[in-house]
């Protein structure tokens, strides 16, 4: 892959460099992490319906869509927690 640069105010280069050094990343990295593409509602939706199916299957009798959007909440809280701890 092909180097390039681009021309950004000082401000954003530091954001970028505390971003990627917070995620263990470079900020070559991190801006082709946001580059990609993104997934669509249906595969994000495919994607959530399998991980339920699995934790249904194996780890949580019974669980619901209820169940497992609050689930998903609690886990993004402590998610939020850690990086700011």
């Amino acid at each position: 892959m092909a180097d390039t640069t681009i021309r950004i105010p000082v401000e954003v280069r530091d954001h970028l460099a505390a971003l990627a050094a917070d995620r263990g990343t470079t900020i070559g990295q991190l801006v082709a992490a946001l580059a990609r593409p993104a997934r669509t509602r249906e595969q994000i939706r495919a994607s959530y319906e399998h991980d339920r199916d699995y934790l249904a299957g194996h780890l949580v009798p019974g669980l619901s869509d209820d169940d497992a959007e609050r689930g998903l909440a609690v886990l993004a809280g402590i998610k939020r927690s850690a990086r700011a701890a």
